[in-house]
């Protein structure tokens, strides 16, 4: 229902480098709500663990579903294997799936009255139209997001999408 992304790519880096490169462009964070007084001059911000990161790109407004990238590395040959989902948020998840069941009972009350009474009501467009909105926009906002971050980790570990 919401969108989220999974991939898999391989380096010739090993996992001591992939980390290393991903330091270089990564702020690290211990309080997931910070507020921003100066501007990063790293392009993500996260949290790199020894086989893992969970990281999110840094921009000065707001989009509440700018993506999560979560990735978990591993040795693979010469090289290395980085598994990579990118997903929204679970708050953001949490509170659109509360917003988008309350749209859909209104809708199907106004429905089921119009239907009871034998007559079409205009209501009903109104919170069907907030629903269609309430699906599509996080798509909107999330797959341009998603886009650019796999561009940029594939260039950042010159690594290739495996199928």
């Amino acid at each position: 229902m919401f969108p989220s992304k999974r991939f898999t790519m391989t380096t010739y880096l090993s996992p001591e480098e992939v980390l290393k490169k991903l330091s270089e462009v990564v702020t690290p964070t211990s309080n997931p709500i910070q507020f921003r007084w100066r501007r990063s001059k790293k392009p993500y911000q996260g949290q790199i663990a020894e086989h893992s990161f969970k990281i999110y790109r840094v921009i000065y407004n707001r989009n509440s579903f700018l993506p999560e990238i979560e990735g978990q590395i591993q040795a693979h040959g010469r090289g290395s294997q980085i598994k990579i989902e990118i997903k929204l948020h679970p708050f953001v998840i949490i509170f659109m799936s509360l917003w988008l069941i309350m749209l859909a009972v209104v809708a199907l009350m106004i429905l089921g009255e119009g239907l009871f009474k034998e007559i079409f009501n205009l209501a009903f467009l109104m919170p069907m139209g907030m629903l269609i909105l309430g699906l599509a926009l996080p798509r909107i906002a999330f797959f341009p997001e998603a886009k650019k971050s796999q561009k940029f980790l594939l260039e950042l570990f010159q690594g290739q999408e495996d199928n």
